[in-house]
């Protein structure tokens, strides 16, 4: 059976439903994430292109990420929440807010990405894999 998950912007306006599991699971603690969010991280689900459905309005904004790759984001039009961004690195992917789904009790992410940008205050969970920067580099901070 394909599991079917939801989620939405603040106002409801711009929705999306993606089957089947996600390729990664990741919090990144980059300054582009961090202003994306407005918060101390980002959460990012990755699936297949192909496994997104989306309904309403929305705007995009490309900038250039801490990993010096282009990253375009997704907001709503109309609340300006951000919903999901593809990256140059990732092509054939599009990451979702973690915290935009209906329900995000299912997220448990295995690593931490530039996590040599975390605040200071931030304490990584036990079991996951942090990074200094972008995994694919593999400069690890803390393994579980």
């Amino acid at each position: 059976m394909t599991t079917v998950k939801t989620g939405s912007c603040a106002c409801g306006e711009f929705n999306y439903e993606v089957t089947g599991d996600p390729m990664g699971l990741a919090v990144c603690h980059c300054t582009a994430c961090k202003k994306r969010t407005g918060s101390a991280f980002g959460m990012g689900c990755f699936f297949p292109k192909e496994n997104l459905k989306i309904q309403g309005e929305y705007k995009e904004y490309t900038r250039i990420a801490d990993s010096e790759r282009s990253v375009t984001h997704r907001f709503c039009t109309n609340c300006g929440t951000t919903i999901m961004w593809t990256a140059q690195a990732m092509p054939n992917g599009i990451a979702v807010a973690g915290g935009s789904f209906d329900d995000p009790n299912w997220i448990t992410p295995p690593l931490h990405a530039w996590g040599s940008k975390a605040l200071p205050w931030f304490q990584f969970p036990e079991g996951v894999n942090v990074f200094a920067e972008n995994p694919n580099k593999k400069v690890v901070l803390k393994q579980q």
